[in-house]
């Protein structure tokens, strides 16, 4: 997974990563990367999808959407 090298909301880049969610919703597997920026205190989060049949193989990271 790429990390995020900068806030979105005040660009600093002391970031720390939380515990990630994982869901299984109809025919996709999605997992939720949540960070939180140590300068200005906000969360935000990266979400990955992929279908489930691929879900625990190597696959390249192609559903990527930054919130």
């Amino acid at each position: 997974m790429m990390e995020p090298i900068m806030c979105p909301f005040c660009g600093g880049a002391e970031l720390f990563e939380e515990e990630q969610t994982e869901i299984e919703a109809d025919d996709e597997y999605w997992v939720i990367y949540h960070w939180r920026c140590a300068d200005c205190n906000e969360v935000f989060d990266k979400i990955t999808s992929q279908p489930i049949s691929d879900a625990f193989e190597d696959v390249e990271d192609e559903g990527t959407i930054w919130s």
